[in-house]
């Protein structure tokens, strides 16, 4: 049992590397927020990372924190949160 928590442990963390990574390599973000955001909040309280807060009128993703899970836009009552 322990081995297998350390190999998940492991992959979460190379997972992690790879999209920093990418993100600074200036590649496509995994989700996006559109205009039509309606900063409802929801997706900031769904997000288990906390890559989401207030931007500019709307509430914005930040690449070095997300892990692509998609539970924001799973959540998003507008349909604004879509992958990049």
């Amino acid at each position: 049992v322990q081995t297998y928590m350390i190999q998940r442990l492991n992959c979460y963390n190379l997972y992690q590397l790879r999209i920093v990574l990418q993100h600074k390599e200036g590649m496509v973000m995994a989700f996006v927020i559109s205009d039509a955001c309606v900063s409802c909040g929801a997706c900031e309280a769904q997000c288990p990372v906390g890559a989401i807060s207030m931007g500019d009128g709307k509430f914005e993703i930040d690449p070095a924190k997300c892990i692509d899970c998609g539970s924001c836009a799973g959540v998003c009552p507008t349909g604004s949160i879509s992958q990049g």
